[in-house]
């Protein structure tokens, strides 16, 4: 069996590890008594919920609303405890977190932020779950629509 060496005087795997933190939300809202998802088809095709990175001196729920309007048009309001989180490597040395809200719909009308994401759609819930292609997403909106039901 051959022995592998480690240089001990390397940086350990976590000061390799350039940690990203991004927060988003889940945004239900009832359009002609059907209840409807807001989701975003990122540029590289796949279809998620607004999110982005938190900036200096913003809260995780702050960054949340920001990046919803931003992405979307949209306005919300955070008014659960509704919080989770997915942990995952986008790229070689890098391990970001995202922390999915549930935002509560106020207002505004659907504008894609053309620069981040190809389009923005509100979305039947049974659509959303099939159009999910990370795991730990359909997972999250899964949590959210039980939490929902519920609560509500």
């Amino acid at each position: 069996m051959k022995k592998h060496s480690y240089n001990r005087t390397a940086h350990s795997r976590d000061d390799a590890v350039t940690r990203e933190r991004s927060c988003g939300a889940i945004v239900f809202k009832q359009i002609d008594g059907v209840e409807r998802v807001l989701v975003v088809q990122h540029k590289p095709g796949h279809w998620s919920f607004p999110k982005g990175h938190v900036e200096s001196g913003e809260s995780d729920q702050e960054t949340a609303i920001r990046e919803v309007r931003e992405e979307t048009g949209v306005t919300i309001a955070i008014t659960s405890d509704f919080k989770r989180e997915s942990t995952y490597s986008p790229r070689r040395g890098v391990l970001k977190t995202v922390i999915f809200f549930m935002g509560e719909y106020l207002g505004g009308e659907l504008v894609p932020q053309l620069e981040e994401v190809r389009e923005v759609r509100w979305m039947m819930p049974e659509r959303v779950v099939s159009c999910l292609v990370f795991d730990r997403d359909r997972e999250i909106f899964i949590d959210a629509l039980g939490y929902k039901r519920t609560v509500h």
